[in-house]
């Protein structure tokens, strides 16, 4: 059977603007998945007769569908770009040097899922050849000598197993939290390979080395950030990497996990980023970022104060001496050339937080340098 191509579409704003075009035949068994994505304004879903348009909207990704086809959301920025975003942020390691060692020409656009999928491999096969370590961990057993805490309650129960003697103790094991955090995000990697991928066959044998460490984490959230501040040397790297595939995606209610999708959203990364370079910069320019609780206030219309669902909120907020400045972190590619809705709602900050200064800033770059419009 002949495997059926990838849905390609690019974010909302893109320079292409170009949808995936197809029919609902094309389609039959994916559908109810592509109208659960366009309620979730993962995608814009058009649906005429038997033809089909679909668009990315506010969020990169890339999703596996009933069908086993890949609807990936291309970026409108290019990926190399994002990638050192996610450097900035310390989301993932520097790119210096595997970036060149992984063949990638840094003058195309690259494949940002293939990227983060190569860096993992190339993590997760040194902690398997150099790191891999056992720790103590919380274990019950059974014995005639007592090495550990007798389970009384466990004895109550077993009294005919005697001299056997249930204990709790501890024992050194693979099965720690930074293993299996690490186990998790190996599992869930292959949906950043095509089915042709030859980094397929590097994911099947780290992941057959990694079949014994188990992955029963209840709450994956906190295992992946306790795991980050308290693992072992050779860990970080990969760690930070299993934090974004883990949590930087779709979440499955029923499992806590993004399972088949991993999504970002670009814009809250772009507002990410500005905010820690004008805090990093605040001891040079005297600018001092707001706290985030300041950035916000009540929106103010004919309805009055009495709904808290409606405030105004700043993306960055600046104070020196008695003046202060706004900041909106637009990710768009459209400086120079930006709508009245954006200009109106630079005047609405200015008035409403009684700024001297209103600024939306792009990710465009010109000769190297992020611009923005006063």
């Amino acid at each position: 059977m002949t495997p059926l191509n990838d849905i390609e579409c690019f974010e909302a704003g893109s320079v292409e603007q170009t949808p995936w075009l197809g029919t609902t035949a094309e389609l039959r068994a994916d559908m109810d998945t592509l109208e659960r994505l366009a309620e979730e304004r993962l995608i814009k879903l058009i649906v005429k007769r038997d033809r089909v348009k679909i668009f990315g909207n506010d969020r990169i990704g890339l999703v596996i569908l009933p069908s086993t086809r890949r609807l990936i959301i291309r970026t409108k920025i290019r990926s190399l770009e994002i990638l050192k975003w996610l450097v900035y942020l310390e989301r993932i390691p520097s790119l210096d040097t595997w970036l060149n060692e992984s063949g990638f020409d840094v003058g195309d656009d690259i494949d940002i899922y293939g990227c983060i999928a190569k860096l993992f491999l190339r993590e997760m096969d040194i902690i398997t050849r150099r790191h891999i370590r056992k720790d103590y961990v919380a274990a019950t057993s059974e014995g005639s000598f007592v090495r550990g805490r007798i389970l009384v309650s466990q004895l109550a129960k077993g009294v005919h197993r005697l001299p056997r003697l249930p204990m709790a103790c501890r024992n050194r094991s693979l099965d720690t939290q930074y293993n299996s955090v690490l186990g998790l995000a190996l599992d869930r990697l292959r949906i950043f390979f095509s089915k042709s991928s030859t980094d397929r066959s590097n994911w099947a044998r780290l992941r057959d080395q990694w079949a014994s460490i188990r992955r029963d984490i209840p709450d994956p959230a906190t295992a992946v950030t306790e795991a980050q501040w308290a693992c072992p040397p050779g860990y970080r790297n990969a760690i930070q990497l299993a934090r974004l595939i883990l949590l930087g995606l779709s979440i499955e209610p029923t499992s806590l996990l993004g399972g088949q999708a991993f999504t970002l959203s670009l814009a809250l990364i772009w507002e990410d980023s500005l905010l820690k370079m004008f805090t990093e910069l605040s001891d040079k320019t005297g600018w001092i970022p707001v706290v985030s609780n300041k950035r916000t206030r009540k929106w103010d219309d004919s309805n009055g104060n009495r709904d808290p669902s409606r405030s105004l909120r700043t993306d960055v907020m600046l104070e020196q001496n008695l003046s202060r400045w706004v900041l909106d972190a637009k990710y768009k590619c459209s400086y120079g050339i930006e709508c009245r809705e954006d200009r109106f709602q630079m005047c609405a900050y200015a008035l409403a937080f009684h700024a001297n200064r209103a600024t939306l800033v792009f990710p465009s770059a010109s000769n190297g340098e992020h611009q923005g419009r006063t």
